[in-house]
């Protein structure tokens, strides 16, 4: 694979008496040839696949106008051209903006659209999120998606990367690219900043050099002891849809998720998407999956118990879950929050929805308030995002920058060590695109607008991936029990999962060889609650109740225990959480979880 690249200036005009008005013209164009390093580009706004060695221009910065172009970048696989492309101020790349770019795909000035000195054959729209190729006489108008155009990220931002498939056929059969050379060039409006300048031009040449080959991600765990959240959107109560739900149930079973956020469950009930889990993923022992919907079109359902739920603000689709793991399994909880925000143009209402999580978020972590969660508790956003405007929407979820604070208060840094909350991007199991919504029928390119936001300071991340089986191979879907068309006809929205590490419990020989053995009912409870206990051996025993931040609320510091030992609780006047209550004996320590209901 070629590691550098090479720069010459030539004249791109053939001579001859047919072609005398264009060399008059173009003589003192200057044409920047790029020798080409094929490379292998994922997709997903992280942008760290880009190298300084891969064919680039850099234009003059402080231009006039409205969009002032900086760089860009060009590399090619054998599927895609990629370009990478930065403006000095944040702007939405297909929304609200008089940005084009021209691609002359067969490096002749004298077809296609004449501008800058090329003939360009696609103008590529980017604001208006629609493009024009010229074949011949003819001139169709495309969306962004039939040209095989992807970008990301999908909300303002000052660097973007987009890839256009190679094998695109905008006209019958008339491929978009022809030959081995392209010729790129952006221009903002028909006064605005232009890239390369005018009297220049920029030519790059595929290399066909073969990149690194994409590794399909497994859809199973690591490790058995991982906790697998899934997010998907099941698009207008998909899974109670009796035609579609078939094509759930198959996606489902070869996740084998251990909770699930499904959003636009609009006219289910909790438990109607409880029995769909029971179908899809039978958790056998005569258990049933757990299900809780407090808000407008979300379910969350749980493996485990949820021990208690919030809905954070009247209004907004925003649901907190507690969800109570297998004390023998792992030493936390884990909160999930479940989350579909406003779509589309609706930036202002996404926004207080990003300002109000992190309230909820902020007010978890201190004393008092709605809810107390023990000191370094896991805990995730989860679900169709909507993040489609103004960036600011996911740098307040994932900093704790609140833009209205007179209502939200001041923010803070939301993860327990006083840092960012991480955004979990997933790219396909067979592609290296993260887009997790597209719809070939609509004007909008695919876009990246489901999401897992999570306190990395206390948990892993062990795995992701966004599962999408039309890009899986056919002995792939075999394996899995799977169809190519699962995920396209079950949603718009792809399934995203993430497996997490989380702290695991030690044994219950090192709280004690002979730990003694206790059980709380009701749990949870409201005024009160027995505690029954047995022991090997009788002798003096020890409780004491502790809120969430370890403050010792209640205590009983000795009593003999007897042939029918029992405690009753009284919680009158303690505020709603979690409690923990501990039992010391000669025989071990033993802690029970304690959730007091409002």
């Amino acid at each position: 694979m070629k590691k550098t690249n090479s720069f010459f200036w030539t004249v791109n005009c053939k001579t001859g008496w047919a072609k005398m008005a264009f060399l008059l013209f173009f003589s003192a164009l200057k044409i920047a040839q790029v020798t080409a390093q094929s490379w292998p580009i994922s997709i997903d706004s992280r942008f760290d696949d880009w190298t300084e060695a891969l064919a680039s221009y850099t234009d003059n910065s402080g231009d006039p106008g409205s969009v002032d172009l900086l760089n860009f970048q060009v590399t090619n696989d054998d599927q895609h051209l990629f370009i990478r492309l930065e403006v000095d101020d944040e702007i939405e790349l297909t929304d609200a903006n008089s940005l084009s770019l021209y691609l002359d795909t067969d490096n002749n000035a004298t077809t296609g659209t004449q501008v800058n000195g090329i003939g360009a054959e696609l103008q590529l729209k980017l604001g208006d999120r629609s493009a024009l190729f010229k074949n011949g006489n003819a001139t169709v108008t495309l969306s962004l998606y039939e040209v095989g155009f992807f970008s990301q990220p999908s909300v303002s931002a000052k660097v973007f990367e987009m890839a256009i498939a190679r094998d695109a056929k905008p006209i019958g059969n008339n491929p978009l690219f022809p030959g081995n050379t392209v010729k790129v060039y952006f221009q903002n409006g028909s006064s605005g900043d232009r890239m390369p300048n005018t009297g220049e031009s920029f030519t790059y040449q595929f290399d066909e050099t073969p990149t690194e080959p994409y590794e399909p991600v497994a859809l199973e765990k690591k490790e058995a002891s991982q906790l697998r959240l899934l997010t998907w959107n099941t698009l207008a109560d998909g899974l109670t849809d009796d035609f579609r739900k078939p094509y759930f149930e198959r996606v489902v079973a070869a996740i084998q998720p251990d909770i699930v956020t499904f959003n636009e469950c609009w006219d289910m009930l909790p438990g109607q998407a409880a029995t769909f889990m029971n179908v899809a993923s039978p958790i056998g022992n005569f258990q049933s999956w757990k299900a809780v919907k407090l808000d407008e079109g979300n379910i969350t359902v749980s493996r485990y118990p949820i021990l208690q739920s919030w809905l954070i603000f009247p209004g907004h689709r925003l649901t907190a879950s507690l969800i109570d793991l297998p004390d023998n399994l792992y030493q936390t909880d884990i909160l999930v929050i479940n989350g579909h925000l406003r779509c589309c143009d609706a930036d202002n209402l996404r926004q207080q929805e990003a300002d109000v999580f992190i309230k909820f978020i902020l007010d978890a972590k201190t004393p008092g308030g709605v809810i107390d969660l023990p000191a370094n508790t896991p805990f995730v956003l989860s679900g169709d995002l909507n993040l489609v405007g103004y960036g600011q929407q996911l740098r307040t979820l994932l900093t704790g920058q609140v833009v209205n604070t007179a209502q939200f208060g001041p923010g803070g840094a939301p993860d327990w060590d006083g840092t960012d909350l991480q955004d979990v991007i997933a790219l396909h199991t067979d592609d290296r695109m993260a887009y997790t919504w597209y719809n070939d029928y609509s004007e909008f390119p695919p876009s990246r607008i489901d999401y897992h936001i999570c306190s990395n300071s206390a948990m892993g991340i062990e795995k992701t991936y966004t599962l999408a089986t039309n890009k899986m191979p056919a002995q792939r879907l075999a394996f899995y029990g799977l169809q190519a068309n699962d995920t396209g006809i079950a949603s718009d929205h792809l399934p995203k999962v993430t497996d997490f590490s989380l702290p695991l419990a030690t044994s219950v020989a090192d709280l004690g060889s002979n730990a003694a053995d206790f059980t709380v009912f009701p749990n949870p409870a409201s005024d009160y609650f027995y505690v029954n206990y047995k022991m090997a051996n009788a002798g003096d025993v020890a409780f004491s109740l502790s809120n969430s931040s370890g403050k010792i609320v209640q205590e009983w510091p000795s009593r003999i225990a007897d042939s029918s030992p029992s405690v009753r609780v009284d919680l009158k006047g303690l505020p709603a959480g979690v409690y923990f209550l501990k039992m010391t004996s000669k025989e071990g320590v033993s802690v029970r979880k304690v959730v007091k209901n409002g």
